[in-house]
């Protein structure tokens, strides 16, 4: 994990948050667990924001969203219904839309990932064969 640094959103990073804290008490809040079950690091990208997370052989990270406490539809981002994430995925990356009103990437501790985290030095394009 990286140093304190901004976020570039605009909001703050996140120690320990826990969803049900008196801030999002009335906003849905929705996770999703993303494991690396290969021997090769595993890129995680998040949409909208477009950050990249690269996930070491056997690690886990949990991608959240807030949604909307009103109105009939939390996920005012989905195209498919009240769905909190739309996930796309091929050889060694996984995208995951989060369709609620701010999406994050955290470690299972719950402590946020900056972008970045665990990128290789030569990134390679998602899905590029590395020839090995």
């Amino acid at each position: 994990m990286t140093g304190m640094g901004a976020d570039p959103r605009g909001r703050g990073r996140r120690r320990g948050w826990a969803p049900w804290t008196r801030a999002r008490r009335e906003a849905p809040v929705a996770r999703l667990r993303v494991g690396n079950d290969t021997e090769q690091p595993l890129e995680l990208v998040l949409e909208p924001y477009g950050s990249d997370h690269w996930l070491a052989p056997g690690e886990t990270s949990v991608v959240w969203t807030t949604g909307s406490a009103h109105g009939p539809n939390p996920w005012s981002g989905t195209t498919l219904g009240n769905e909190p994430f739309q996930v796309s995925c091929g050889p060694g990356w996984v995208v995951v839309h989060a369709n609620g009103s701010e999406g994050w990437v955290a470690d299972e501790d719950g402590d946020e990932i900056d972008c970045g985290h665990g990128r290789p030095a030569t990134r390679r394009p998602p899905g590029m064969d590395t020839g090995a």
